[in-house]
């Protein structure tokens, strides 16, 4: 990897090429599946930090014994060694014959993170402990079976813009049982998320709520629609009051104004401001304020039309479409 603040622009050509050898080397041997068994093709072994201090002392105690001769220091070296060879195998064993599947995803928005859910199969008769799970922009996640056969593992990435996301290769390692050497391999479920837009907030334009002679009937301040008569309420506006009714009856009334406003609204790049992306995420912030006030919404964007309706259903159908416009 680079180090901090080196762009990959700035990597050496020498790193690029190893990088894109070994990438290509790594999907002929792990191919990309919705479902990957693990085996002795696909897993890969190597000793820690720890590991190698504990090779390194079993060389100095060997050499230690044979400087000084000493019989007991021979058994002690020789144990040590024989406990770091059963080490590489219950180390390789705990990934060995494990089962991964993609059986779940959930979209999410730009910028936040996305839900990808992973099965972990073990074979019935051996348990499996000390397993972690994670992509290398993520959060890395643990899986224990040593009573049940399987465990669902949800990951989380982070998003970085809209459309269909692909999160790379998943790294699955374990350093069971002892810390003394790491099993670990990378593969690729074939996971494609979708990501929605990056939600912008504000008010809806007059042109996506226009007013009409039906639909809801809302007391805007300032209507010039005459609606009803009431009884007056302290607050109302004093040019609203009846004086010649209160004249008679010293009943104090007032004219209630009101308005009828179009409860379906229509979406529309052109009703909102900013470049392509700006107003595809104001459009995404609308389509969520509609849904939050129960409004009946529908989308026209490019040759896309998308009749009004309600329901998450039909938000997902809207925030769908915005996410691959234009893509």
């Amino acid at each position: 990897m680079a180090e901090a603040g080196i762009g990959v622009a700035e990597r050496p050509a020498k790193e690029l090429f190893a990088g894109k050898r070994f990438s290509r080397w790594i999907e002929q041997r792990i191919p990309p599946s919705p479902q990957i068994t693990l085996t002795q093709r696909n897993v890969f072994i190597f000793p820690t930090g720890t590991g190698f201090a504990f090779g390194g002392l079993i060389v100095l105690l060997i050499l230690g014994a044979i400087n000084y001769q000493a019989s007991l220091v021979y058994g002690v070296a020789f144990l040590l060694g024989a406990l770091f060879l059963v080490t590489i195998l219950y180390t390789f064993r705990n990934l060995s014959g494990l089962r991964l599947e993609l059986v779940g995803v959930r979209p999410g928005f730009v910028g936040e993170d996305v839900e990808l859910s992973i099965r972990v199969v073990r074979e019935a008769a051996r348990p499996r402990e000390g397993i972690q799970l994670g992509w290398p922009d993520g959060i890395m996640q643990w899986a224990e079976l040593i009573e049940q056969e399987s465990d669902t593992v949800k990951l989380y990435v982070q998003a970085g813009r809209r459309g269909y996301f692909d999160p790379g290769r998943l790294l699955v390692e374990t350093y069971f049982p002892l810390g003394l050497l790491r099993a670990w391999t990378w593969v690729d479920l074939s996971a494609r998320v979708l990501v929605y837009p990056k939600p912008l907030f504000q008010e809806f334009p007059q042109s996506v709520s226009g007013r009409r002679d039906e639909g809801q009937l809302i007391d805007p301040v300032g209507s010039d629609d005459f609606h009803d008569i009431r009884t007056y309420r302290p607050g109302d506006p004093i040019r609203h009051i009846i004086w010649r009714s209160y004249a008679r009856s010293d009943d104090l009334m007032v004219k209630q104004y009101a308005s009828y406003v179009e409860p379906r609204l229509w979406l529309r790049l052109e009703t909102v401001d900013g470049d392509l992306e700006e107003k595809i995420s104001r459009l995404t912030g609308l389509a969520l304020k509609a849904v939050r006030l129960e409004r009946e919404f529908g989308l026209e964007i490019g040759t896309s039309r998308i009749n009004p309706g309600q329901g998450e259903a039909h938000l997902e159908q809207i925030l769908k479409e915005l996410a691959l416009y234009g893509l």
